[in-house]
């Protein structure tokens, strides 16, 4: 699995958390959760960087071109 693909399964993860959150426990709090994570995708696709690489890059995740940014 590349960082990529590592992003994009802990971001889905997260989403789905934060949808239940919204349902079964506060909306307020659910939506914005959800809007935090659209703040941080924002900022991953200007610097391709998010701060779950804090956790994917230890546990040996590569980018896709192998370089490092």
């Amino acid at each position: 699995m590349y960082l990529e693909n590592g992003r994009a399964l802990v971001q889905g993860i997260m989403l789905l958390v934060f949808a239940a959150i919204a349902y079964w426990v506060s909306l307020p709090v659910g939506l914005a959760l959800v809007a935090f994570m659209g703040v941080i995708r924002l900022q991953e696709s200007v610097t391709n960087w998010c701060p779950s690489d804090l956790i994917l890059r230890p546990m040996g995740l590569k980018n896709k071109l192998g370089t490092r940014t």
